[in-house]
């Protein structure tokens, strides 16, 4: 994957995890509101699974990039 490509998959990706928690909190049957281990699913999204998954994506394509 070129670099420029792969930056651009990799932007839009991130666009994507940022967009998924506004839609977890309006959908309808307000799955965000669901509690698991006493904790909003909402926030476990926001709050922990959002930022992992952004990080481990940046750092994939940065790494990719200098290759």
């Amino acid at each position: 994957m070129s670099g420029p490509r792969g930056r651009r998959i990799g932007i839009a990706a991130l666009l994507v995890l940022l967009a998924l928690a506004p839609l977890l909190a309006l959908a309808p049957a307000t799955p965000g509101g669901v509690r698991l281990a006493g904790v909003s699913l909402l926030w476990w999204y926001a709050g922990l699974a959002a930022p992992l998954a952004a990080a481990a994506l940046a750092t994939i394509v940065l790494t990719r990039d200098t290759e």
